[in-house]
């Protein structure tokens, strides 16, 4: 699953938290979760919270979809 955040300006410590809720709820499901598009201040403000996504990140969701494509059958998961 890919989360395109090019759109986001702001994240707060309550968007943190949805995205890791839901990188963990998609890693539940048998999937892997990527975050693309983080902007500057973005990755600045997820740092300063201490925040750690625990995801693969991509600089846009082209490359996001790049790395998914290539990387899609080098686990055991079919789901992608």
């Amino acid at each position: 699953m890919l989360l395109d955040l090019t759109g986001v300006a702001v994240v707060d410590t309550t968007v943190a938290s949805y995205l890791i809720k839901t990188a963990a709820t998609v890693t539940l499901l048998g999937a892997r979760c990527a975050a693309t598009g983080i902007q500057p201040s973005v990755a600045r403000t997820i740092v300063e919270l201490g925040v750690d996504l625990t995801m693969a990140t991509s600089g846009s969701l082209a490359q996001g979809l790049a790395q998914a494509i290539a990387g899609r059958g080098t686990t055991g998961s079919a789901r992608a």
